[in-house]
């Protein structure tokens, strides 16, 4: 809870996985551009537009690049690139320990990469982008990677889950908990419009953990405005953080990990 006022989840140490990300021009104020990653058995834009037209052609449309949805005209940018030989690694460390053998094994397989691109960012936007990733999966995706955070999900899990009934389930599908010497810290919340936050590494672990995606979890879910030196609990009688919003000096330099919007550094009281 906010003050206007002057379940064991662990963390994972930091790291960083080469990935080919598009590069971004962020001099404009909070300019940032979704993008997920999607190892393909397919080659080529050809062979993926033969695909959606097999698939899906009552609902969407695959021409120059731009992959559109006939129901509302939304639209997402595709570049495809070659196999990347980082990319059975990248997604070994997203997934966490969550992405069996086999289906690593057939990620290493892959023989290119599509990335769906966005300038659109927020919680409905976000239910949007999940309909184009799930069309790529149909047309030969093995697996789903969202380069803003590094977060990475198996073809079967993706498909298992039901983000409409797990609010937790879907912060945490998106948004990677981190920490160094220094500071424990998500990555990925401008995927939700929002900035990311951090905690000071004098916290134990676990209450790091859980305060991190609570924070998170309130701003995106109870639409909360949070603002520069409020204070934030977990509960009336927990103890009291003061925030400060500052920019994303963790993944300063990391195109597609730093956050436009900043981060909140929750500071105890």
């Amino acid at each position: 809870m906010l003050h206007d006022e002057e379940t064991a989840i662990g963390l994972r140490a930091r790291f960083r996985v080469p990935v080919r990300c598009i590069s971004m021009d962020l001099s404009e104020s909070h300019a940032v551009e979704v993008v997920v990653g999607i190892p393909l058995v397919l080659d080529s834009y050809e062979a993926f537009r033969d695909q959606v037209l097999s698939v899906a052609r009552d609902r969407f449309l695959f021409a120059g690049q731009i992959l559109m949805s006939t129901e509302n005209s939304a639209a997402v940018k595709c570049e495809l690139h070659e196999a990347d030989p980082n990319m059975t690694l990248a997604f070994e460390l997203g997934g966490q320990g969550t992405i069996s053998e086999s289906d690593l094994a057939a990620i290493a397989d892959h023989r290119s990469v599509m990335y769906l691109i966005t300038d659109r960012t927020g919680l409905t936007e976000l239910h949007q982008l999940h309909t184009f990733i799930d069309v790529t999966l149909e047309c030969g995706g093995l697996g789903v990677k969202f380069e803003n955070s590094g977060v990475a999900h198996s073809l079967s899990s993706w498909q298992q889950k039901r983000f409409c009934e797990n609010n937790l389930d879907l912060l945490q599908s998106h948004v990677m908990l981190a920490g160094d010497e220094h500071c424990f810290y998500s990555t990925g919340m401008h995927i939700f419009g929002l900035p990311d936050a951090t905690v000071p590494a004098t916290i134990e672990n676990q209450a790091a953990a859980r305060l991190l995606i609570e924070f998170n979890h309130y701003r995106i879910f109870e639409a909360a405005q949070v603002k520069d030196g409020q204070t934030f609990s977990l509960a009336a009688d927990a103890p009291r953080f003061r925030l400060h919003l500052k920019e994303d000096e963790i993944n300063a330099g990391q195109e597609c990990f730093v956050n436009p919007y900043g981060r909140f550094l929750l500071e105890p009281l």
